[in-house]
This record gives structure tokens, C-alpha cells and sequence, in this order.
């Protein structure tokens, strides 16, 4: 356990930082912050300076227990200011999950009226949740002397092909491109009218297609159609895949697949709710499509932010979204999800069934970014999406068992585990939060929204006997 508690302790000291530095540069719960602070670097000193000396190296079981470790001790430690603000514990765990997850879920109301230090940190939150605990990991751990692509490759179960030279060049490109697609968001939301602090909350949780605000309506709140295209645009970007911008940057390499299907997808779907709400309820054109586009937008990518309650427009609509919290951006980017390479790929598995049935002697292969599709990637997919759908459908069956109604049940367990943040319904619906589930809902989400954003075979792999025998 030394090695993990080594790199555990570094990481509560790095994040103790920035909290100090949210609380010196906002107004707040200055006590609980400070407390907080102390707290977080005292025990993550305490665990460097317990467990160094020697040389840290990791098998392959201990980076799986790494990632898991990681992301309960920083859940626990970026749930402590709000406790110690005077959230009950349910509530703070739920709302650091939450932003470390990129969900966007809130038990929070009247944020309005919040310390800016509070809104802050819920904003730097999902920041880091973006770019991933395993960009600091990759950065860090070859620093140590250890592999970082392998760590990579448990959070992201796309095995991607290596676009630089070294973990530690991936990271730093990455963060890179991550901090310019935030600074340029920022300088557009400022010029949108929105105050400084204002745009750069939001400019920290649209980048990371998080969802956090710091309004109650949410983007809505600044009744700006320019603020909500800037909003749709970076969403889409914080939904493209870091490494595209790395090849486009390096290597003028611009063809994706997976963000051409992904594109069309949301071309498609907005064109036909656009049509429905002109034809149907009677919207004005222009209202229709910047609602439209922001609505679909925002859930393809799980970020959450809401203009209008795309759920008061009737059943097809809440139907719709209801399937689009599933879908996520592209892997390899901010967002939650399924991800649309493996439904490009799921959809090349069945045109291949059919193929081999029709022509039962032929010999055929799929294609995925102009690469040959192996077995092993097929039944990857095949896997992932079943256990996804699998552990969608027991967590609402939880919550049902736990007194909450169909409505809420299924649509929190789906965008829980999308990591999308808003449900359908009156409760949990873009109207409306998490604030009225009972204690037990709320560990049973906050559960959930890590498994989904650790993509599930992560976590599962701590319950078969034979990683603990190995």
C-alpha cells in the first residue's frame, strides 16, 4: 500500500491549493474553507511523509486499486468544505461527487444568493472531473517512475493509440488544450455581458461539460441568445476528443469517424425537434432552434445546463431526451455516456452478424477510423454496453426499493450513471433537483455517478475473487 498511499497523499496536497486560493479570491464561508484546507494538507503531508523512501513502482493490481483510491479520497476531500459549510454529510458527498464526476446533479438551492467561494469550488470541481483525474495521474506518475498509460487505460476503457512520445507529453498537451478552450470561453462569456466571476464559473463547468451554475435558471438566468450559442459551441468542444486537437495541432489530421456520426447525430435530432416544436406547439422559428440546439446539445454532451424545461414540451420531447441522456460525446473528451464510438462500433457488430449470415462462407471486416475492428474490440463494446444497460436498470430498481416514484427512479438512474445531472420530471427535471431524495437516494446516486464515470469494468473488477487472488 505504500506506493498508493504515496501518490494519494500528493494528490489531497496538490487539491488542497486551489482551495485556499478559491477562498482568498471570493467571498464566503471563510472558517469552513480554511478548516477545510488545513484538514486536506495535513493529512495528505501525513501520507507522503508515511509512506516515502525506496523507489514506487505498481503492478498491475495496484493501479487498479490507485484509480478507485483516488477518487474516493478526493470525493471525500472536496466533499468537506461543504460539510463543514453545514450540508449534512449525505449532501456533501453527493454534491463533490457530483462535480468530480461531471454529473452537474445539485442538492443546492437558492444559489443565487450562495457564497461565491461555495459556487467557486463546485466550478473548480467539475473542472478538474473534466480533464480527468488521469491527466494529473499521467503528468505525476512517470515523475515517479511508473507507467502512466497504464492508469490511462483504467479510466478509459478506449485503447487509444499513442499520439505523443510519453505519458507525461500526452498530460501536459492535453491540460494544454484543456486550459485554452476554457481561457477563450471565459473571454466569450465576458463579452456576452456576464461578470467576471460569472464567466469564469461558467467557463469552468461548460468547458467540462459539467453543468454547474451559478444561478438556479441555470444559463437561462442571463436571458441572452448570444451567451447560449457561446455555451452550445464549447459544449461541443469540450465533447471532441483531446487527442483530435493534438493530431489536428501536430499533424494537420482532421478526419474522425466517430466525430462525423457524432456531428450528424445531433444535426439530425435537433432538425427533428425543431420541426416538431414549429409544427407542433406552435414556437416561433428562431426560438425553436436555439432552444432546440441548446437542449440537445447539453444532453448529448451530459452537461445539464437548461435554458427552458425541455420536459414541459410534451411526451415526445421528454421521451427523446429521455434516450439522449444514454448517448455522451466521443471518447477520449469530457463527457459522459455510452460515447458514439461504441455505438458506431455496436452497429458494425450487427451489419457483421447480418453479413455472415447471409454469406455464411464469405470473409468480412469492419472498419472503425480506417482501422480493422478485431474480436477483441467487438466483444469489448458488446460487454460495456450490456453491463452499462445492466447496472442502469438494478440502480433503478434501488431506487424504486427506496420509495422513490418510476419517473425519478429511472430517469436519475440514467443520468447518474450518464453522469448527465438532470433527470426527467418535476422532481429531478431541469425545473427542478436532487434537494428532496431521502439520504440513502443520494449514496445510492453518488455511487453510481462514479461507476459511470469510471465506465464500470473499473469498479467491477474489485468484486471477482480473482483479482484479489492474482
Amino acid at each position: 500500500m505504500r506506493p498508493i498511499l504515496f501518490v494519494n497523499g500528493a494528490v489531497l496536497a496538490i487539491i488542497s491549493l486551489p482551495l485556499l486560493l478559491i477562498e482568498l479570491l471570493n467571498d464566503g464561508a471563510d472558517l469552513p474553507f480554511l478548516k477545510a484546507f488545513a484538514l486536506i494538507l495535513f493529512v495528505g503531508m501525513g501520507l507522503i511523509l508515511a509512506s516515502r523512501g525506496g523507489q514506487i513502482t505498481f503492478t498491475h493490481k495496484q493501479i487498479f486499486i490507485l484509480t478507485a483510491s483516488i477518487w474516493i479520497s478526493l470525493t471525500s476531500a472536496a466533499a468537506l468544505p461543504f460539510w463543514m459549510w453545514g450540508m449534512t454529510l449525505a449532501d456533501s458527498v453527493f454534491e463533490a461527487t457530483s462535480g468530480i464526476t461531471t454529473t452537474g446533479a445539485t442538492t443546492l438551492t437558492g444559489l443565487d444568493f450562495l457564497p461565491h467561494s461555495i459556487l467557486m469550488w463546485r466550478a473548480f470541481l467539475q473542472w478538474l472531473g473534466g480533464i480527468g483525474i488521469v491527466v494529473t495521474a499521467i503528468a505525476m506518475l512517470p515523475f515517479l517512475g511508473i507507467g502512466g498509460m497504464q492508469l490511462f487505460r483504467t479510466e478509459s476503457s478506449e485503447a487509444s493509440e499513442k499520439e505523443l512520445p510519453s505519458a507525461a507529453k500526452l498530460a501536459s498537451t492535453t491540460l494544454w488544450v484543456y486550459v485554452a478552450l476554457t481561457v477563450l470561453c471565459t473571454v466569450a462569456y465576458l463579452f456576452g455581458g456576464m461578470t467576471v466571476f460569472d464567466a469564469v464559473a461558467h467557463s469552468l463547468t461548460t468547458v467540462a461539460t459539467g453543468g454547474f451554475s451559478t444561478h438556479d435558471a441555470s444559463i437561462g438566468y442571463f436571458e441572452s441568445a448570444y451567451i447560449s450559442w457561446v455555451c452550445i459551441v464549447f459544449m461541443f468542444l469540450g465533447s471532441i476528443p483531446f487527442l483530435w486537437y493534438i493530431r489536428a495541432i501536430r499533424a494537420r489530421q482532421f478526419d474522425s469517424e466517430q466525430i462525423r456520426v457524432f456531428v450528424l447525430a445531433l444535426l439530425s435530432i435537433t432538425f427533428v425537434l425543431v420541426f416538431w416544436l414549429v409544427s407542433q406547439k406552435e414556437m416561433a422559428l428562431g426560438d425553436a432552434v436555439l432552444k432546440a440546439s441548446f437542449s440537445v446539445v447539453s444532453i448529448m454532451t451530459t452537461s445539464g445546463f437548461a435554458i427552458s424545461d425541455y420536459t414541459a414540451w410534451g411526451g415526445f420531447s421528454a421521451v427523446l431526451f429521455f434516450f439522449l441522456i444514454f448517448s455522451g460525446g466521443c471518447t477520449g473528451s469530457t463527457t459522459g455516456g455510452i460515447k458514439f464510438m461504441r455505438f458506431i462500433v455496436s452497429i458494425k457488430i450487427i451489419r457483421q452478424i447480418i453479413r455472415r449470415q447471409i454469406y455464411p462462407n464469405g470473409v468480412s471486416s469492419e472498419k472503425y477510423e480506417g482501422k480493422k475492428i478485431s474480436d477483441g474490440v467487438f466483444v469489448g463494446v458488446a460487454s460495456f454496453v450490456f453491463v452499462f444497460i445492466v447496472s442502469f436498470a438494478v440502480f433503478a430498481f434501488i431506487l424504486m426499493a427506496l420509495g422513490l416514484d418510476f419517473e425519478t427512479s429511472i430517469s436519475g438512474s440514467a443520468a447518474a450513471i450518464a453522469n448527465v445531472g438532470p433527470g426527467i420530471g418535476d422532481i429531478i427535471g431541469p425545473s427542478g433537483n436532487f434537494s428532496t431524495l431521502g439520504p440513502a437516494a443520494k449514496w445510492v446516486l453518488s455511487l453510481e455517478m462514479i461507476l459511470g464515470r469510471l465506465e464500470i469494468f473499473t469498479l467491477l473488477i474489485f468484486l471477482t475473487p480473482r483479482f484479489w487472488r492474482t
